[in-house]
């Protein structure tokens, strides 16, 4: 029966070696991708999404938002996290949605549906 038990746990394969050497990639990757942010953003639009809480880097060198606390892309950030609403985010902060975590918000920066709801663009 010992020897069963023995059999049985060494042939079990490791799948959280494997998940944790993914984001142990992930994250190098992102440590090593020191690049300038974006501009702030021209257009964005915020409706059905105004109270919705996002989480930023406070590092210079990062320009997006996350909406998960345990993202990759934010867990390799060097610097302080804040907690904020996603229109302080983008309008003080000047922060993109994340791609890993956050990239069901993309439709913020639709230029088309800010102009439409600002009533800013081509009239004719």
């Amino acid at each position: 029966m010992l020897f069963l038990l023995i059999s049985l746990a060494a042939c079990q394969t490791p799948d959280k070696d494997t998940q944790q050497d993914e984001t142990q990639q992930t994250i190098a990757e992102a440590d090593t991708t020191q690049r300038q942010p974006r501009p702030k953003p021209e257009f964005y639009s915020f409706k059905g999404v105004e109270k919705k809480r996002v989480f930023i880097c406070m590092d210079p060198t990062d320009d997006t938002f996350h909406q998960q606390h345990d993202c990759p892309v934010l867990v390799a950030c060097k610097s302080t996290f804040r907690n904020l609403t996603l229109p302080r985010a983008v309008e003080n902060f000047d922060r993109y949605n994340c791609e890993t975590c956050s990239s069901d918000l993309a439709y913020v920066f639709d230029e088309n549906a800010a102009q439409f709801e600002t009533g800013f663009g081509d009239k004719r």
